[in-house]
C-alpha cells in the first residue's frame, strides 16, 4: 500500500537565538525510515525533509511524503526529527515558502516554490554524506511513529507531545484511495496551474492610506475518514507573497496528481487567500472550494487575464448570515501533463 504522510505542529518550543528580542525558531522536519531490527536509522534511511517555515512556532508544512507500507507485516516505523534552521531566508521573498530540494544531479540545493518548483517529491533516501547540514541545526523534537498504527486510528492522525515543547501531528492516509463510486477513474500525471488574484479587498492601508495587502494563497485538499467522518484540510501548496498589491500574479506551480488529489479530479480543494505579515500572524482574507476538474473547466473558453466571467469568487464566510465576496481568482492555466 502506498501512503502519504503530512505534518504540522503547534506551540513548538522557541529555541531561536535572540528570542528575548521577539525572534522565533525556523522549523523544518526530517522523516526517516527506522530499521526494524535495531530501531535505528541506517545510512539509507532518510526519506526526505520539509521546507523551512521561518519565524513560525505553529508550522503546517506543505510537503507530502509518499512511501510504501507493507500491510502484510503492518509495521513501517518512521522517525520524525524537527530542527531549527539557522540559515536566513532569501532576500525579498516570503520566508514561509523557502524550500530545500534535491536537484536532478542528486545534490541538495536551494529552490523557491515561488519559481514553480515541483513541491512534493517521491520518497528519496539521502546518504549521510549529503545530510551533514541537518545535523548542524539544533533539534526541536524527535518522535518515533508506526504507519500501521496511525492508519487504524479515527481520523488517521497521531498527536505527539514533544519534550522540547509543543505538539506534533502526524497524518497518514492511503495515497490512492477507494473510488467514491464504481464509475470513478483515477488520473496520473502532473497538474500544471497558474492563477492570479483580481480586485482583492485591501485591509491594509498603510501610512497616509498608500499601502496595500501582501497577498498569497494556500491550496488544501479535503480529507474525510470513511469510518468516523472526521474531516480536515491538508495544505499541499503555498505560494509566494507579493507586496503591496490587490491584483497579484502569482508564480505558476506544478504538483503530482497523486499528491494533489489522490488522482481523483473531483477531490475537493480549498483556495485560501491570506495577507502576509512580517512581524505578526498572517491575516485570513477569504476562501472557496474547487476541484481540479473545475479549475480545468475555467480554461475551456479562452479568456483574458482579467476576465471576471469565469473567475472564482473568494468569500469571507466568517459570518454565515453575511457572506461577502472579497475578490476573484482568475485561472490562467490548468492542465494535466
Amino acid at each position: 500500500m502506498r501512503v502519504q504522510v503530512s505534518l504540522r505542529a503547534e506551540k513548538l518550543g522557541n529555541i531561536a537565538p535572540g528570542r528575548w528580542r521577539g525572534k522565533k525558531s525556523n522549523p523544518y522536519a526530517v522523516v526517516s525510515l527506522v530499521s526494524s531490527s535495531d530501531h535505528d536509522v541506517g545510512d539509507d534511511g532518510e526519506l526526505g525533509r520539509t521546507g523551512v517555515l521561518y519565524n513560525n512556532l505553529n508550522p503546517s508544512w506543505t510537503k507530502i511524503f509518499t512511501l510504501d507500507h507493507d500491510t502484510s507485516q503492518s509495521w513501517t516505523p518512521l522517525r520524525i526529527t524537527l530542527h531549527d534552521s539557522r540559515t536566513e531566508p532569501p532576500p525579498n521573498q516570503h520566508a514561509s515558502v523557502y524550500h530545500r530540494q534535491l536537484s536532478s544531479s542528486g545534490v541538495i540545493g536551494v529552490d523557491l516554490i515561488a519559481r514553480g518548483a515541483i513541491q512534493t517529491m517521491k520518497s528519496v533516501r539521502l546518504p549521510k554524506s549529503l545530510r551533514g547540514e541537518v545535523n548542524s541545526d539544533p533539534i526541536m523534537g524527535k518522535v518515533d511513529v508506526e504507519v500501521g498504527d496511525i492508519l487504524k486510528m479515527d481520523g488517521q492522525e497521531l498527536k505527539v507531545e514533544l519534550e522540547q515543547g509543543g505538539n506534533l501531528y502526524v497524518h497518514i492516509t492511503e495515497s490512492i484511495q477507494s473510488p467514491p463510486n464504481s464509475m470513478a477513474e483515477y488520473t496520473t500525471g502532473t497538474f500544471d496551474c497558474h492563477i492570479r488574484g483580481l480586485d482583492l479587498q485591501n485591509i491594509e492601508w498603510g501610512l497616509f492610506g498608500l499601502g496595500a495587502i501582501d497577498p498569497y494563497f494556500e491550496l488544501s485538499k479535503k480529507y474525510v475518514h470513511p469510518q468516523s467522518g472526521i474531516q480536515r484540510w491538508t495544505v499541499v501548496y503555498r505560494s509566494e507573497h507579493i507586496p503591496n498589491i490587490i491584483n497579484p500574479y502569482w508564480q505558476p506551480f506544478r504538483l503530482d496528481l497523486e499528491t494533489l488529489c489522490h488522482g481523483n479530479l473531483d477531490c475537493e480543494l480549498k483556495i485560501t487567500v491570506l495577507d502576509y505579515e512580517r512581524t505578526s500572524k498572517d491575516r485570513w482574507l477569504g476562501e472557496n472550494v474547487v476541484t481540479p476538474a473545475l479549475l480545468m473547466q475555467c480554461m475551456e473558453i479562452p479568456h483574458g487575464n482579467a476576465c471576471r466571467t469565469d473567475a472564482i469568487s473568494i468569500l469571507n464566510n466568517e459570518d454565515p448570515d453575511n457572506v461577502k465576496e472579497i475578490g476573484l481568482i482568475v485561472v490562467l492555466k490548468a492542465e494535466i501533463r
